[in-house]
């Protein structure tokens, strides 16, 4: 076999900032990093964000391979089997950035360097960046350029009709046995393959009669002959709030089952993701099966940022969280109409005058936490939901979802359409890379429900589809 041609890759910062790791996925191939680059990363360290965290940790990472194999400047070897090294830029650096850039500025001073590179090593050369502008500038410069790679997600995005025929009296036996082993002879209406993911839901019909069905969850490894489907409970109301449609009965399935230890709910905006999240959460804590509800989001603004915000965190949080408040206020007045049925008997609506937010963050049931400080902490017997998790990087995932502890389940919420990080895309953001990984690896604890039908309002459901 004939061997791959050695590539130079020039990093941006922001491939850092998104993953400290990645010098070490670029196989056998040379790794350049502009000084300029470097300098902005320290900019970064001292930050209490996830960037600042991510800063720290590629600095490490640069000082580990500085004390273990030597100088920088004529570059180290990697564990990968490529070379890193780091570019200072000088006199004739600048002289090749265009008339029509500004000398000063760092992406330019990349560019620059990424010319240098290509001409003095004859080699293919390929500037690293999430950012679009840049990787345009670098083709005007007769550049190749091209985003980080490395995390994108491919497969899940389009997903496939959730709607089987089966045998009608499979359906009958289903209903009276509540699961049943996978029958022979099942196909899709969509007429795709029958390769179900772990915890897939469908709408099992049948093959004579369609008007025959019933809503069922494929437990098993992802083939027909070991799986087997289970029974849902349908349209049953969990503290006041029934699920609107078929989707959110898989949610809300998946929200309840202590055996699912991380859901990913994915939906575009009105489709009752949060609020089914919420409900779920609470249930659960009320009834015993874990001790507190942790509720937090990616504090990414949508538009022009308002500035830092006075008080305390809890104050500072509050607008974040304006959307939490809202889905909580109405799911208390939900349990205020009536009987609400719990481990210990239930509430009843005098009870539940009580059951105020407040009511609920002072008996410690419920905390708003800042996403910020979650790393370092270990979460037990805790239900915790984090929203907008689509603007989250697949390292802040990784740090989330590790920090969960015995007895605690994670819920992620998040609209592909509405990313915020100017740095992701609907293939490269933590929430569909952890849904695939987990996907992928058949880890028959998690599941994931994409939901599509706007419950919100007329109005809302159309905006969603149309703007």
């Amino acid at each position: 076999m004939t061997p791959r041609k050695v590539k130079n890759f020039i990093i941006d910062t922001n491939v850092i900032l998104y993953s400290p790791n990645c010098i070490e996925t670029f196989d056998n191939n040379n790794i350049v990093l502009p000084a300029v680059v470097l300098e902005e990363v320290d900019s970064f360290k001292k930050n209490v964000d996830l960037n600042g965290y991510n800063a720290r940790s590629f600095i490490r990472i640069v000082e580990q391979y500085r004390e273990e194999k030597g100088d920088l400047l004529k570059g180290v070897k990697l564990e990968s089997g490529g070379q890193f090294s780091v570019r200072f830029q000088d006199e004739q650096t600048k002289s090749k950035i265009p008339s029509g850039f500004d000398n000063g500025k760092n992406d330019n001073v990349i560019l620059a360097i990424a010319l240098q590179v290509k001409e003095e090593s004859k080699r293919e050369t390929i500037i690293v960046s999430k950012d679009v502008n840049l990787r345009i500038k670098a083709n005007a410069m007769g550049l190749d350029a091209e985003d980080y790679y490395h995390e994108k997600s491919t497969s899940l995005i389009d997903q496939h009709d959730d709607t089987l025929f089966v045998p009608d009296d499979y359906i009958d036996t289903l209903y009276h046995e509540k699961e049943l082993p996978c029958p022979t002879g099942v196909y899709r209406q969509d007429e795709g393959e029958f390769a179900p993911r772990v915890n897939e839901y469908f709408i099992l019909k049948g093959q004579e009669n369609p008007q025959k069905s019933a809503l069922a969850r494929y437990i098993g490894n992802g083939t027909d002959e070991d799986g087997a489907f289970r029974l849902l409970h349908q349209n049953e109301p969990v503290l006041g709030i029934t699920p609107a449609n078929r989707k959110q009965i898989y949610l809300m399935d998946s929200l309840l089952d202590p055996d699912i230890d991380v859901v990913f709910a994915i939906g575009i905006a009105g489709t009752g993701k949060t609020l089914l999240a919420l409900c779920g959460g609470l249930h659960s804590v009320l009834n015993d099966s874990y001790k507190r509800l942790v509720v937090t989001r990616s504090p990414i603004p949508m538009g022009r940022d308002i500035g830092y915000l006075p008080g305390t965190m809890s104050e500072k949080m509050d607008p974040w969280l304006k959307p939490v408040y809202d889905n909580m206020e109405f799911i208390v007045h939900m349990m205020d109409k009536g009987k609400i049925d719990t481990k210990d008997e239930f509430f009843s609506k005098s009870q539940m005058h009580d059951a105020t937010i407040d009511y609920l963050k002072s008996s410690k049931m419920l905390e708003i936490e800042a996403l910020t400080y979650i790393r370092g902490r270990t979460l037990m017997d805790t239900y915790l939901v984090i929203d907008e998790a689509q603007n989250l990087t697949p390292h802040e995932m990784k740090t989330i979802i590790t920090r969960a502890g015995i007895n605690s389940k994670l819920v992620f919420t998040g609209d592909m359409k509405q990313i915020d990080n100017p740095y992701l895309n609907e293939r490269d953001n933590g929430l569909v890379n952890a849904s695939e990984k987990f996907t992928y690896a058949r880890f028959k604890h998690a599941s994931t429900i994409y939901l599509d039908k706007g419950e919100r309002s007329r109005l809302a459901s159309v905006a969603a589809e149309i703007l």
